[in-house]
């Protein structure tokens, strides 16, 4: 008896390897792409807003590149961005690098930049104001001076293949400096967003807490190291005005969104100006609101935590 069934596991599991040999045989010969998708808008929304925040990441990178430098990496640092500029463009920069550089590396010579703001306009195209702060000498031993623009910088961009050098896939095909002022414009707390469209805000603080009443329309991504970076993304069903707020240790900044406009902030550097001094407490213990991190843990772990 024992031996029958032996024999019969035996040719059984025989049976099935050569089932299962056929099929991967048949696959093998036959691919055929097979896709499995959850919910197709879904994906199409997030393919677009991975798409948008690299070509955030990709002008903050070439701004900071092209605005910041020295005198002893000035031809290294600009000639560099070549690979990230259409031929014409690249060709003119080198130009232009060529002719000043001379002149740049026998000066002591510095320029530090941060973007203030950033925007999307109608016709696709950016327009960003960047803070430039110059410290210069005729001579390298001689008494420094310095001095502060802010430049206005419109850009337009077209797609590539991807390099070790352009990881992005994109170019800068058109760059304009429009003008350069010693004094900028007071930022608003008004901000115009796009939905689906991330838009990034750098706060001059660590946050600390945030009120959003709109959570299930608007969603929020923080990084906090000494200071915060707050990513939106509006979803669909968000009011043409929303708003929220964000509170630091000694501030709290509190904005107005507007959807549906021509013009997308994508960067905002909100300056400290901006925030309204906090109330110090008076003492007296009282439950504490959960912050943002609060329900980070709770949403990751899986658990609620006590006030």
């Amino acid at each position: 008896m024992k031996v029958k069934v032996l024999s019969a596991l035996l040719l059984f599991t025989f049976l099935w390897a050569v089932f299962v040999s056929y099929k991967y045989w048949q696959i093998k010969n036959n691919p055929r792409v097979v896709a499995i998708t959850m919910d197709a808008a879904k994906g199409v929304l997030q393919k677009s807003q991975v798409g948008e925040m690299e070509k955030l990441t990709f002008l903050r990178q070439f701004l900071d590149r092209y605005y910041n430098y020295d005198s002893n990496n000035f031809w290294q640092s600009q000639t560099s961005l070549t690979s990230l500029m259409i031929g014409s463009l690249a060709d003119n920069r080198v130009r232009e690098v060529s002719r000043l550089r001379e002149k740049i590396q026998q000066k002591n010579l510095s320029h530090l930049s941060r973007i203030v703001t950033l925007q999307q306009q109608k016709d696709g195209s950016y327009k960003a104001t960047t803070h430039l702060q110059i410290t210069e000498a005729a001579a390298k031993n001689d008494e420094t001076t310095k001095s502060q623009l802010y430049i206005t910088t419109s850009l337009k961009l077209q797609n590539t293949e991807r390099t070790l050098e352009n990881p992005w896939g994109l170019l800068v095909s058109e760059m304009k400096i429009e003008n350069s002022a010693t004094q900028n414009l007071a930022l608003s707390p008004r901000i115009q967003v796009s939905i689906g469209a991330p838009t990034v805000l750098l706060f001059p603080c660590a946050i600390e807490n945030i009120e959003n009443p709109f959570e299930k329309n608007l969603n929020m991504k923080i990084t906090t190291l000494n200071v915060s970076e707050l990513q939106l993304t509006p979803q669909k069903g968000l009011p043409e005005q929303a708003s929220f707020s964000a509170t630091c240790r000694d501030e709290e900044y509190k904005f107005e969104l507007r959807a549906g406009g021509e013009v997308q902030d994508l960067y905002i550097s909100v300056p400290k100006e901006l925030g309204i001094l906090r109330k110090k407490d008076s003492g007296l213990s009282r439950p504490r609101k959960k912050d943002v991190y609060d329900k980070t843990i709770e949403n990751v772990l899986g658990i609620q935590l006590e006030n």
